[in-house]
């Protein structure tokens, strides 16, 4: 079984540790595993593809040419734009804070948090305290998307599921930054997560049949909101906070679904 463990280039990059394990992983699974990115496919399509990557076109085509995709291209497609994530949260009936496009109307505010719909690990992600910010902050970024802020800012929390189920929570917070993100230098600690936020995950599982992703929520007024549904979700604190090894996780999942 030819397996590729699919990147973007500079996402490869940053993610040399983790790449590795996976084909390690695989490698010990009976897998011909290599460390593939998009813009070096080659032309034979394997039988499996972990998918790295952000485009949901690659995942599709893939798709077409018989290769089986973690994750699918519907979960690439709809997790990789926050719009598309708050469109099917509606038709779950899934709580999120309110949001609109540019030129809209506005969701309550100001403040305003102004994100790129395609964006992830925090670093686009601006605060904008009047119009003018906003005006600003939308004018820096080609797919923005204004929203709510948060009643609870500098905390969020993050649920890790592979095929369904949770892995592990961890609660994110910073004192100096409302983004709660690891990777900007957020504190990060194991938590159970709220009977609300196991209900919301059963139903982003059963619309989506994700393989392994990170769900995201944010609170305020004592309640939980989707934040979204991270595809290529990062794994620094299952590492940092647990024993597990994610990747060997993911790639024992992956073969036990290819090999039935």
């Amino acid at each position: 079984m030819r397996c590729w463990i699919l990147y973007e280039r500079d996402d490869l990059s940053k993610n040399g540790f983790f790449a590795g394990r996976l084909r390690a992983c695989g490698e010990s699974l009976g897998m011909e595993t290599s460390v593939v990115t998009t813009d070096a496919m080659p032309d034979m399509t394997p039988d499996v593809v972990v998918s790295r990557q952000r485009d949901w076109g690659v995942s599709r085509s893939l798709e077409s040419e018989g290769a089986l995709v973690f994750n699918g291209s519907e979960v690439c497609r709809v997790c990789n734009d926050k719009l598309e994530t708050y469109r099917m949260a509606d038709s779950l009936g899934v709580p999120h804070l309110e949001c609109s496009l540019p030129g809209e109307g506005l969701p309550p505010g100001p403040p305003w948090v102004v994100k790129s719909r395609s964006g992830h690990g925090g670093g686009q992600v601006r605060m904008a305290h009047d119009s003018e910010e906003l005006a600003t902050a939308c004018a820096g970024m080609d797919d923005a998307l204004v929203q709510e802020v948060a009643g609870v800012l500098g905390r969020d929390m993050r649920a890790y599921v592979l095929d369904g189920r949770i892995l592990a929570c961890v609660m994110r917070s910073s004192d100096t930054d409302f983004r709660a993100n690891f990777s900007l230098g957020g504190r990060a600690e194991l938590c159970d997560p709220p009977e609300e936020c196991v209900g919301i995950i059963e139903e982003v599982v059963e619309r989506l049949a994700p393989t392994f992703v990170g769900v995201d929520f944010t609170f305020g007024d004592g309640r939980v909101y989707l934040n979204e549904v991270e595809d290529v979700v990062g794994t620094r604190m299952l590492y940092s906070l647990t024993d597990l090894d994610p990747a060997r996780l993911l790639m024992e999942c992956v073969h036990s679904k290819s090999s039935l």
